[in-house]
This record gives C-alpha cells, structure tokens and sequence, in this order.
C-alpha cells in the first residue's frame, strides 16, 4: 500500500474541517480546537496541518487572527473569498490589477474617512495609527501585518458606508493570503519601513484634520510606494488600450 502523501493528508484535514463545520461541531465565528488537538485527533503532522488550514483560509472558509486564532468565516466571507479566489485562479498576474484597484478604492476611501469620520474615528485613527509606527520600528511581521490591517479597515469603517469597509476588508484579505502581497518583515532601520511610519503618519493627520484631497493624495502615493518598493510591479507594463 502507497503510503499517503502529504497533499492527501492535507486533504484529509480539509475534509474533516469542512464536515466539522457543516454539522456545527465548529461554529461560525468560534476558534479552532490548538494546532496540538487537531494534529492528535486526525493523526497528521502539525506540517500537514497547516497544509489543509491553509487551503481552507485561501477559500474564505477560515479566517487567521494573527497571534489569535483561526476562526470559522461567516457565510457571506466565505461567498466574498471564493469570488476572490476564483479571480485570482483565473488570472495570474492579478496582483498587478489588485494594486491598481486598491489605489481607487483606498484614496476614495480616505477622502470620505476624512469628510465624515466621527472625533470618536478621529481618535481611534490615532491610536492605530501609533500601532503602526510601533510596529514598523520592530520586526514582528504578524505584528505589522495586524497593526497595518486595523489601520486600513478602520479608515473604511471610518466612512460610514458598509460598502467601502466590506470591500476593504475582502481585498486585504485577499492580498494577505492569496497573492502574499504583504508590506511586512521589514527591518526596523530600513528607509522602507522609515517611508512607510511617515505615509501612514500623514494619512492619518489628513483624515484627522478633515483634509479630504490631501487625504485622497497621501493615499494614492502610499500605495504607488507599496507598489513599486514593495513588489516590484513597475517592470509589469501597462495594459494596452482595446
């Protein structure tokens, strides 16, 4: 008998997470048993493991909170995650194309945050924003990824409009796990993670003074930066007009 290989225990490990979930074992918006529990119940590698929550997590099934837990998707994520997943099957080089839509969405975003966030989203906004610039001058990568999220989702949430914090919220997500576009990792003396303390610094000072066009502006360059110094996507060339 072949022995079973590691994408059939991973397999394995979908199968029983899935079935867990349907029959409610798991609930919508619970964590997962420990890595150590579940590797013990399905008899596999913590290595394995990982393999089949990873798979899950690309679907929208699961989601990862970094030094939290993995929790189960709500439904509606879940449908979210799997349209995001299917483009990015369907299309390769859709990092290119995210980024560029990121840019639209990310600087209307803040032009509204600024027009119409509260002094209590004001205040909130500083405080992530200093989570930010805290995290960046370390390098603890999942501490930068969270800190650098919250900020991004809260300036969506900070519009009023569930729309733009829905669809903010969907697309981190998708870069985060599935095109691993991440501005994380950096080393705490580097001119980028100096850049990036400063971009998020000025965003957050424009949305806070209700400075919609310099909030537009900041923004704009911010993702321009993460496009070019981040992932090298300059080299890709524009697309052609049809």
């Amino acid at each position: 008998m072949t022995a079973p290989t590691s994408k059939n225990r991973a397999t394995t490990v979908v199968e029983y997470l899935q079935r867990g979930i349907r029959e409610n074992k798991f609930k919508v918006g619970k964590a997962l048993p420990s890595e150590r529990e579940l590797s013990l119940s399905l008899g596999v590698s913590r290595a394995s493991l990982r393999e089949g929550i990873s798979l899950l997590v690309s679907k929208g099934v699961l989601t990862r909170q970094h030094g939290i837990g993995t929790f189960v998707s709500a439904a509606k994520d879940q449908r979210m995650a799997e349209i995001w997943t299917d483009m990015v099957d369907r299309h390769p080089l859709i990092q290119a194309d995210l980024i560029e839509f990121r840019e639209m969405l990310e600087s209307r975003t803040a032009e509204l945050a600024a027009e119409r966030g509260t002094q209590a989203d004001k205040e909130r906004l500083i405080q992530l924003g200093q989570d930010v610039d805290v995290a960046y001058r370390g390098s603890d990568r999942q501490q930068q990824v969270k800190a650098d999220v919250a900020l991004h989702q809260a300036i969506a949430e900070a519009t009023h409009n569930p729309v733009f914090s829905y669809l903010i919220d969907s697309l981190l997500k998708v870069l985060h796990e599935h095109v691993q576009l991440s501005i994380a990792g950096l080393s705490p003396q580097s001119e980028t993670s100096t850049q990036l303390r400063s971009q998020h610094h000025e965003l957050v000072a424009a949305i806070v003074a209700g400075d919609a066009a310099r909030a537009g502006a900041v923004s704009k360059q911010h993702i321009e930066f993460v496009r070019t110094r981040l992932n090298a996507l300059d080299h890709i060339p524009p697309r052609r007009k049809r």
